[in-house]
């Protein structure tokens, strides 16, 4: 599992964000205003357009060993491959790190240091790994145990740990990125922000652009199969329509011989775990509970807390019923019980009037009688998805007060402060009835769906097709293949767009009917370097366009390297691509250091190309050509050339005069 991390030549506060921190360091020397030397960290994003026009990158490697001997702790080792531009690194390890050995790192007062020349570098420790569950828990998740996380010595379900990287480079501002891989020693499975360390299979299946992954202990005993499970989660992905969805989910089905506090948990934003005998035919579904987790890309304010697990466990049980796993009887009985006392005198914007799991129980029952008062407002073209939707968008921590905006936006006025009472005050909805279900919820709105199957990059570099979104060099042209759906119940318009700094680049668009599917193919000559989005319907793909390298000069040779004065040398010049990106020129010729010509080639990584140029030497005598870090002496007059005051028969004859009297003397 790869993240690729942004390197920022600013401070960064500390944020806590899905289980992962992000913390300036400032690492060796301070950087003068007026020298080369930069500051940068890691930040808790994990996205290619992190790494956007990198030139150089830190490889941070994670590799994870369960330790039988002693139950409760993992050992960690954590290798750096640093370039050469890195002047400095520092790395703060997680809380509880003991028995740290490194013999390129040095203990600081607030981190290791890298020695400066160790390439790589290690650190390797022990950490505990056992933790407990805390928080109000609602009934659909809550075990009778303690743990959320545990190792039992035969087998470990652990967080992986968040290392916090700092370091010093010289060079241009932004030409340095980190990328980190996750990986476990010996068997076992991971998707980079959970682990499991034991004898596990994994499964696999792709649906609508995700790819889920689920990890099926040698240790657990499923109830549903694992080919149901990533079925359910495929469908709930195809009807989820809030954006933020992740390229790649990964689940592992935890064994349930553990003390476990929970009966799942998502962490990090795509990873999470279910206990293996969770069923699918509950309104309190696990695996869509936490699946529903990964589609909140939003954090909260307190005010705005009680909408991450109200939501979760709502659409936990409308998508139960909606895939036909419970009747209409099991979902109104699931979200019923937040009518009940304790739980309906909570003020959901007021966490310090919860009972325990107030969050789960009156929250889903109100984030649902919302959605049902938004569907009958707008006569079914919006939902509480829209809602979610835009809550997504947010960067900054979501309030109530972008809540009930949100559904403003979503709906009426009226629907606005029926929200805002149910959220703001202590009254509380009835469950709606069989019949006010089918009138609300009978007709889906249009919902239209874009499926990227391909991307066809063909120009200076390469001609490729690719089903991942591929990293694109300035230059090149990009199709994107795919088709676009809409699943709702109304007819609808679609607008698939490639778009760059705000500014729509190529467009396609339509009507579908409901149930309808039509191909499509956007293409695009990419001209700068940054990040352009493919957009249609609810689903974005992010496409990370980079400047290409600069070839290098290899080889600089020379037909001949005396001619007469006024007359060319013929020169070839060998350009190469000895780095891992595309590359090209121009590389400018130089003779005694004045440009006469250029050489250029668009090369593919490790490609190399000759080209051939004719340089006139005007005067007699001695020339340096060079072109790149390649030179050659040339020289016009000499041996075969003219000498100054003479013509050719005495030139001739003086040279003959000489060897005559050399040899005399030999």
């Amino acid at each position: 599992m790869r993240r690729v991390v942004v390197a920022l030549v600013v401070a960064l506060l500390a944020t806590q964000v899905a289980g992962a921190a992000a913390v300036q360091e400032s690492v060796g020397a301070n950087a003068d205003a007026g020298s080369n030397e930069h500051v940068a960290s890691e930040s808790a994003s994990e996205s290619a357009d992190a790494a956007n026009a990198q030139s150089s990158t830190i490889r941070k490697a994670i590799e994870l060993h369960r330790t039988p001997a002693e139950p409760g702790s993992i050992d960690v080792v954590a290798t750096y491959e640093v370039p050469d531009s890195v002047t400095a690194l520092r790395v703060t390890l997680p809380s509880g790190a003991e028995n740290v050995e490194s013999g390129s790192f040095t203990h600081a007062p607030d981190g290791y240091e890298w020695d400066g020349t160790t390439d790589p570098a290690t650190l390797r420790f022990t950490l505990p790994a056992n933790q407990t569950a805390s928080g109000s828990r609602g009934p659909s998740v809550q075990a009778s145990g303690d743990y959320s996380f545990v190792d039992v010595g035969e087998w470990a379900l652990v967080t992986v740990p968040q290392l916090r990287t700092g370091w010093s480079y010289r060079g241009q501002e932004g030409s340095v990125s980190i990328v980190e891989d996750v990986s476990v020693a010996g068997e076992g499975s991971t998707g980079g922000e959970i682990a499991y360390l034991g004898p596990v299979k994994e499964h696999t299946r792709t649906a609508n652009g995700q790819q889920f992954t689920l990890a099926v202990p040698e240790h657990a005993s499923m109830v549903e199969s694992p080919g149901e499970v990533l079925d359910a989660l495929g469908a709930a992905s195809n009807r989820l329509h809030v954006g933020a969805r992740d390229d790649d989910v990964w689940f592992v089905a935890a064994p349930t011989s553990a003390d476990w506090g929970v009966r799942g948990v998502e962490y990090g934003g795509d990873d999470a775990w279910v206990l293996a005998n969770s069923n699918l035919d509950e309104a309190g579904n696990v695996w869509f509970h936490e699946y529903v987790h990964t589609r909140q890309a939003f954090s909260t304010a307190e005010s705005g807390r009680w909408t991450m697990e109200g939501g979760a466990e709502y659409y936990a049980g409308l998508l139960a019923l909606r895939t036909g796993y419970v009747s209409f009887g099991a979902f109104e009985a699931q979200l019923s019980r937040g009518e009940r006392d304790p739980w309906r005198n909570a003020i959901l914007s007021q966490p310090s009037t919860w009972a325990s799991s107030a969050n789960y129980l009156k929250g889903s029952l109100v984030w649902g009688e919302i959605d049902r008062r938004v569907r009958l407002a707008t006569n079914s073209t919006a939902t509480m998805a829209d809602v979610l939707y835009e809550l997504n968008q947010r960067s900054e921590p979501v309030t109530n007060a972008a809540v009930l905006a949100a559904v403003l936006d979503a709906s009426t006025p009226a629907v606005e402060e029926r929200a805002n009472r149910y959220t703001g005050t202590r009254e509380v909805p009835e469950m709606w009835t069989r019949s006010r279900h089918a009138a609300a919820f009978g007709t889906e709105p249009a919902r239209v769906e874009f499926d990227v199957r391909e991307y066809r990059v063909s120009g200076p570099f390469r001609n490729e097709t690719f089903t991942r979104p591929p990293t694109l060099y300035v230059g090149e042209t990009v199709t994107v293949v795919g088709s676009v759906t809409n699943d709702g119940g109304r007819s609808g318009e679609y607008v698939a767009t490639v778009a760059f700094e705000g500014d729509v680049l190529v467009e396609a668009r339509g009507n579908l009917a409901a149930g309808e599917t039509t191909d499509i193919a956007l293409d695009e000559q990419v001209g700068a370097a940054g990040t352009y989005n493919v957009t249609g319907g609810r689903t974005t793909v992010a496409l990370d366009v980079r400047d290409p390298g600069t070839v290098s000069v290899s080889d600089l040779s020379v037909e001949q390297s005396r001619v007469q004065p006024g007359e060319n040398v013929t020169a070839t010049v060998t350009l190469a691509n000895p780095g891992d990106a595309p590359a090209t020129g121009p590389v400018p010729v130089t003779l005694d250091g004045e440009e006469v010509a250029t050489v250029d080639a668009a090369l593919a990584p490790g490609a190399t190309a000759s080209r051939t140029v004719n340089v006139t030497l005007p005067d007699a005598g001695q020339y340096t050509l060079a072109a790149g870090d390649a030179s050659t002496a040339v020289s016009a007059g000499g041996i075969g050339a003219t000498v100054p005051g003479f013509g050719v028969p005495a030139t001739v004859f003086a040279l003959f005069v000489a060897a005559l009297f050399a040899r005399r003397f030999e």
